[in-house]
């Protein structure tokens, strides 16, 4: 798709009609019981701790675990059976989550391609909330008492 033809906002990517890589995010409550029934429902969760980043999803018996800073490419991974001893660690990751999305591929998207789409979605949804930390600088900040001399 070129560039010009590409999606801007929300408006225009409701309106165009190539949908197949969309995936839907739900706010979890940090419950571990919860996350790992998702996991088991093959769905995906990302895991939000500070400006880091946790996808979770079962693949070929095992928990896989792609960690990074948010919206940067370079990233680890982490594999880990499907046993009491992992899953009981994995329940435990809501305990370090500030927030936890549910997200639901369609059944034939990659996992990659889920997790990019999250991706754009969740920092979508941290900016509209707030949430996102500010690069910019504050430009009331000379109306506080500190900058004052």
């Amino acid at each position: 798709m070129d560039e010009e033809k590409k999606p801007k906002n929300s408006r225009e990517r409701r309106e165009r009609n190539d949908h197949k890589n969309d995936v839907r995010l739900r706010l979890m409550e940090k419950d571990g019981d919860k996350l790992i029934r998702a996991l088991g429902n093959a769905k995906m969760v990302a895991v939000l701790s500070g400006m880091e980043i946790m996808y979770v999803f079962v693949f070929r018996d095992q928990y896989q675990c792609f960690i990074h800073k948010m919206d940067a490419e370079e990233g680890r991974r982490k594999a880990f059976p499907l046993d009491e001893r992992h899953t009981a660690m994995i329940k435990n990751l809501t305990a370090a989550a500030d927030q936890l999305f549910e997200i639901t591929p369609k059944s034939d998207m990659d996992p990659l391609g889920v997790m990019v789409a999250a991706e754009k979605g969740i920092i979508s949804y941290l900016d509209m909330t707030g949430q996102l930390p500010a690069e910019d600088m504050d430009f009331m900040d000379w109306t506080s008492p500190e900058s004052e001399s």
